[in-house]
């Protein structure tokens, strides 16, 4: 196994174990997803500082020197491939923390995202699909976490919208059988005058044309009212409500 060395992570400073293979690559922080090139800690002491203060985290203040203890040799491994990602976990992590574990980026010729450094579908997308982050403000979409309905959710959702589908033809066929049948009700009763009209027809007192009317009258708006709500129900917003999880 390769050696373990401690660095931090230079967008959220907390202290990450990686293998000494991953030095000059490009790994993700399992903290803050943030992606960066992990430098070879000896070429950075080699630096010129000034005696007795060592180069801080970055954008700290100077530390002092802590002592260190030799590094035993790593021992031989055999090279894997340079696309098969070395993933690893600090066995020390904080308890009830579920940081993700940490992987090695290959470095390719794609285009990726800034902030979770996956590659971009199409090369040249706006928003990243992964995490949502926008390549031009540099906002990331708000994401929540909802349950999946199930039926009893599409059917209070859509039971009301085919009542009032039943509703809507219902209406359309009570106006229908009073404009053919209104004559035939009003024949015999106290409606109906003892002598024909011109034509030779039975003559009313009110005409059958006027209780048509009256009845289409009162079922316009329930039919126009129906159709609108089935419509938006069943063929516009026919997804129940999502329930955001808490």
């Amino acid at each position: 196994m390769p050696s373990v060395v401690e660095i931090p992570c230079p967008e959220c400073e907390k202290a990450l174990k990686v293998p000494e293979t991953v030095f000059g690559k490009k790994i993700k922080c399992k903290y803050c997803s943030h992606a960066f090139v992990v430098k070879d800690p000896s070429e950075e002491e080699k630096k010129p500082t000034k005696p007795g203060v060592k180069p801080s985290k970055p954008g700290g203040a100077a530390v002092k020197p802590k002592k260190q203890e030799p590094k035993p040799e790593p021992k031989k491994e055999e090279p894997k491939p340079a696309d098969a990602p070395y993933k690893f976990q600090d066995d020390d992590d904080d308890e009830g923390a579920k940081p993700n574990p940490l992987g090695l980026i290959a470095e390719d010729d794609v285009a990726r995202c800034p902030f979770c450094a996956k590659e971009l579908d199409p090369p040249d997308a706006k928003v990243c699909l992964h995490c949502g982050s926008h390549n031009e403000t540099r906002v990331r979409a708000e994401s929540k976490k909802v349950w999946a309905p199930d039926t009893n959710d599409y059917i209070n959702h859509l039971g009301p919208g085919v009542a009032a589908l039943v509703i809507f033809i219902a209406l359309i066929v009570l106006d229908i059988v009073c404009w053919v049948n209104m004559r035939d009700w009003l024949t015999d009763t106290f409606l109906q005058k003892d002598e024909k009209d011109a034509q030779g027809e039975i003559a009313f007192y009110v005409k059958p044309g006027a209780f048509i009317t009256f009845i289409i009258a009162a079922t316009i708006l329930p039919i126009i009212g129906t159709a609108r709500f089935a419509i938006k129900r069943l063929f516009i917003e026919n997804q129940p409500t999502e329930k955001v999880k808490k």
